[in-house]
């Protein structure tokens, strides 16, 4: 039997043990290495050899207390300059922690190398030989883990999940998620070639399809965000916060209320927030416009996935550039976005845009998505809904719809360049057949996310589709180690 030794981070989840046992079941594990929160109640995997148990909260908030730094390997130069790319982003990622007082750059470039050091010494002394993650890297520590893994030839992969379409991916790399879709399109596409042969869905893509283009609704599954409540006072606004506070967590209540730096950062948010609503004007339908709908952040669906792009304005100033007069840019804040992670200069910047109208939270999107002439996104979803109502679509970040028919990615001005005239000038709009021959493709390549919330069209059991997940990862461990031939039982 073929020997590994390997990383883990992130199944905390009640299905991971049956899960991971069946993916590695082909190979003896000499040593795992798992990153967990304090609270998962799951049970870790039996692999029979040496097994690492590592806090992935203690990792966010006390990082290393215990370590003795003499027993870890130093850092050299050349690994140091190798690493830079995944610094910069990791720099940045940082300010995900940062909700409430800005990190200071000494701080976070402190953190970074701590990280740094103490898991390339693990990936070394460990002899790690592949990685597996629960999700893609977007926590600081775990995204120095992939650079470490990308420069040493450590394979690394994660799961992709797509919630809207209870489908997930084998992901290796975060800028080509899903990158089987595209060969798949292609044979769908000599299988299917025109309108008159119908793709086949089952069930779940059927309904999903149904949804976006019949009546024009959210997917059953879709995570529903809270509102922030931003148009109430300031005083009635916080009373609320303040009371359930002091009744849950008396002496943080105490502190607080107390603090001059604390209301006066309160008070900025709320303007800042208050800001947008004085600059927002209703949108005119009827004249031609492109529609950028803005990101929650702090997520993972700017940072990393958006890459350069997870500073949003850069997207809409780019394409501000490339339009003709006439074309407008109507920009819409997400409606869970709170007052945290935003600020002045952040809108002033979108409303010094001649082009840009910013336009009320409350504007419908779907409204926006089928009157515009296309749709503009990082990795939003908006950037896919689009495409069911034969609107075109601009993706600056990194998601596996980048494959979809009507998507133009954005990397450079040509580019977006490009783009702009195949939509203005050419018209160029994706239809129905194209979207059920994507939806099909997504079918074929993806298989079932035994978490989240469970669909009403699935009729298979937590235990199959655990069981799914286990055969396809572990086609995946088997083509990392070397192992041919079929799958044990």
């Amino acid at each position: 039997m073929t020997h590994a030794s390997i990383l883990l981070k992130g199944f905390n989840d009640v299905c991971s043990k049956r899960m991971l046992e069946r993916a590695f079941r082909d190979v003896h594990v000499d040593t795992c290495v798992s990153v967990l929160e304090d609270y998962a109640t799951a049970e870790l995997p039996d692999f029979g050899g040496e097994h690492m148990r590592i806090s992935s909260t203690q990792l966010r908030e006390r990082p290393y207390a215990d370590v003795d730094w003499n027993t870890i390997t130093p850092l050299d130069e050349d690994l140091i300059e190798r690493m830079r790319p995944y610094e910069a982003v990791y720099l940045l990622m940082q300010g995900r922690y940062g909700l409430h007082a800005d990190i200071p750059y000494e701080e976070r470039k402190h953190l970074y190398v701590q990280h740094l050091r103490y898991w390339n010494h693990v990936l070394i002394t460990k002899r790690i030989d592949l990685s597996f993650h629960f999700t893609l890297p977007h926590q600081c520590y775990d995204y120095v883990i992939y650079g470490l893994c990308k420069l040493r030839g450590i394979p690394l992969f994660y799961l992709d999940r797509c919630y809207i379409m209870d489908a997930c991916f084998l992901v290796d790399e975060i800028e080509e998620p899903g990158k089987e879709l595209a060969k798949k399109m292609v044979e769908l596409r000599t299988r299917y070639p025109d309108a008159s042969h119908l793709v086949p869905l089952t069930p779940k893509f059927e309904e999903y399809y149904a949804a976006q283009t019949q009546r024009d609704e959210e997917p059953w599954n879709l995570f529903k965000c809270g509102k922030p409540g931003l148009q109430r006072s300031f005083v009635r606004r916080w009373t609320g916060v303040a009371a359930k506070m002091l009744f849950h967590r008396p002496r943080q209540f105490i502190s607080l209320v107390f603090s001059l730096q604390f209301w006066k950062r309160k008070w900025t948010q709320h303007n800042t927030a208050r800001l947008y609503d004085r600059f927002v004007t209703v949108p005119d339908l009827s004249q031609p416009y492109i529609y950028f709908p803005l990101h929650q952040q702090p997520e993972a669906t700017t940072c990393p996935m958006g890459g350069v792009f997870a500073d949003q304005e850069l997207c809409v100033q780019l394409l501000a550039a490339h339009l003709p007069p006439g074309v407008r840019i109507y920009v819409k804040e997400h409606p869970a976005q709170g007052e945290i992670c935003r600020s002045m200069e952040f809108y002033r910047a979108f409303h010094e845009i001649p082009s840009v109208t910013l336009v009320p939270r409350s504007q419908d999107t779907f409204g926006l998505m089928k009157n515009a002439i296309a749709v503009a996104t990082i990795t939003g979803t908006a950037g896919y809904e689009c495409l069911f109502r034969g609107t075109p679509a601009l993706l600056f970040g990194h998601r596996f719809t980048q494959y979809a028919p009507g998507v133009h990615c954005i990397r450079t001005s040509e580019s977006c360049a490009h783009a702009v005239r195949c939509i203005l000038e050419e018209r160029e709009k994706p239809t129905l057949h194209d979207m059920r021959l994507f939806l099909k493709a997504v079918e074929d390549c993806s298989f079932p996310y035994v978490g989240g919330p469970k669909s009403p069209y699935e009729s298979r059991s937590f235990e199959e589709k655990a069981d799914i997940m286990g055969d396809k990862i572990a086609e995946k461990v088997r083509h990392i180690v070397g192992i041919s031939g079929t799958l044990s039982s």
